[in-house]
């Protein structure tokens, strides 16, 4: 993506790494680069941190790297630990009960971010401001960013953390995301005196629904409500209250209990959005990489909620990122640029199986919930059984330990 002729008269600045994306990615990758003496500057879209989606699930292997960044402690005192799921079809009596062997809680996002955020440098992020045009420095290979807000900024890297609609994937030729025929409604419900819903994420199966409650403290609930069908003029609805209301329409046949999490719920917090994901086959011949830069989190690997893994993998790629970047000398101006690609290529390598096989995981439990025969229902758990020793909620990847920083 060129630059136009006109920005070239832009007041220049040069910063060594550069961020886009102020989300949990990028912020971790700020923390991690942080901790290693490496300086960065993060750019964000919005005027405040943002933290759409109200809760994320973390497992142990995501707070492995909570702990790398020294963050960790701060936020299990804000999230319980989960025991177990409960996994019911509302039409049937039966539940069956997948034990936890590893730990899981579900944070809220804004903490997640802000704790973050709030262990960074003073003046570490940028708001109102987002990547618009990138070039490379045709000798050095660097990348020039045009932004928002008129500026030019060189950097010795450019690390895209900016989403599943990702400026910086779109510059590096990254197929775009696809979407599956669900819509997933998300909030928050704070019960004042307390719930009385065990530690558990429970996962409930109605007609055309998928609904998913996981406590967040003794008096918080995250939830999201996946929906198969919406009426029309409701995908792309902002409105909290009418998403609400078409949700608690599509639960016909829930506990009131269930209902009661819907209808209470902080009407700030809901959000809809349709799931999308990166096809996973695209993952083995993507560009992840061109010169100094590169892609981390759902702008590299974007990937539906049915493994709980999307929080945590992105939080993998920031450590391993930032200990790879560590083995150059990034901060001396004398570094060639040789030497930058070579560590971002070695962090591709190491990232691109491990997500290749969320991201095949994550797609197949997809594909098993918008199955609309039982002959491809058969095929894909056929699948799954061969590649995931037959286990649609395997755990094996909680067990996975990306290193320390």
């Amino acid at each position: 993506m060129a630059l136009t002729k006109g920005i070239a008269t832009r007041e220049e600045e040069f910063h060594g790494v550069l961020i886009a994306g102020a989300g949990i990615c990028g912020l971790a990758t700020a923390l991690a680069l942080h901790i290693k003496g490496i300086d960065s500057l993060v750019l964000e879209r919005a005027e405040s941190l943002r933290a759409t989606g109200a809760g994320i699930s973390l497992k142990a292997n995501g707070w492995r790297v909570l702990e790398q960044l020294k963050v960790s402690e701060e936020l299990r005192k804000l999230a319980v630990p989960l025991t177990g799921m409960d996994m019911k079809n509302i039409r049937s009596d039966k539940v069956i009960m997948v034990p936890y062997r590893n730990e899981c809680r579900c944070v809220k996002r804004s903490d997640l971010v802000e704790t973050l955020a709030r262990h960074l440098p003073a003046g570490s992020i940028r708001f109102g401001c987002q990547v618009e045009e990138i070039s490379l420095d045709p000798v050095t290979r660097y990348p020039i960013v045009s932004t928002s807000n008129g500026s030019i900024i060189r950097a010795k890297v450019l690390i895209g953390c900016d989403g599943a609609n990702s400026v910086v994937s779109k510059f590096l030729g990254l197929k775009p995301v696809r979407f599956l025929p669900l819509w997933a409604a998300r909030g928050l419900t704070t019960f004042p005196e307390g719930h009385s819903f065990r530690n558990k994420f429970l996962n409930l199966v109605g007609k055309g629904m998928t609904f998913r409650l996981v406590p967040i403290d003794d008096k918080t609930i995250y939830f999201s409500a996946i929906q198969s069908r919406l009426p029309k003029g409701c995908a792309n609805s902002r409105d909290p209250s009418l998403i609400r209301q078409v949700a608690l329409q599509a639960m016909q046949g829930y506990p009131e209990e269930i209902l009661d999490v819907v209808r209470s719920c902080e009407i700030e917090s809901v959000t809809l959005a349709q799931i999308c994901y990166r096809a996973p086959w695209n993952m083995l011949l993507q560009p992840f990489q061109e010169g100094t830069v590169t892609v981390a989190g759902d702008a590299m690997h974007a990937m539906g909620p049915f493994i709980g893994q999307g929080g945590s993998a992105s939080l993998e790629d920031a450590l391993v990122l930032a200990r790879c970047l560590s083995e150059t000398a990034i901060g001396d101006d004398r570094e060639p640029a040789r030497s930058v690609q070579e560590v971002l290529r070695s962090y591709v390598k190491q990232r691109r199986w491990r997500i290749l096989r969320l991201c095949v995981q994550a797609f197949l439990n997809g594909q098993l919930i918008v199955a609309s025969s039982k002959l491809k229902k058969v095929v894909v758990r056929t699948v799954v059984k061969v590649l995931f020793k037959g286990s649609t909620t395997s755990q094996w990847h909680d067990q996975y330990d990306c290193g320390s920083l």
